[in-house]
């Protein structure tokens, strides 16, 4: 008897958590759709704005290269190697 209710318990919870579940996914839903639009996604950017926006990713970009040039730069440098420190571990 107690194997028979404790199911029942468990099915009650699994089925008020899957009604809660379905009732906040509808409400939010609901007021998702209800709400407007906020008006900075609505409206086309200003000229200035798009200008200034396009100015900074050039200069991001830029310093961006310079330095993976440099980095380019460094790695294809190798100072020329010598037996010179090689010779102490072979005695």
């Amino acid at each position: 008897m107690q194997k028979n209710t404790r199911h029942q318990a468990l099915t009650y919870l699994l089925i008020a958590t899957l009604v809660l579940s379905a009732g906040l996914n509808c409400y939010l839903l609901s007021w998702r759709t209800t709400q407007p639009a906020t008006p900075a996604l609505t409206e086309e950017p200003d000229a200035t704005e798009t200008a200034a926006e396009l100015q900074l990713t050039q200069r991001l970009l830029a310093r961006c290269q310079a330095e993976q040039h440099r980095k380019d730069s460094l790695l294809g440098y190798m100072p020329p190697a010598t037996a010179e420190p090689l010779a102490q571990f072979n005695d």
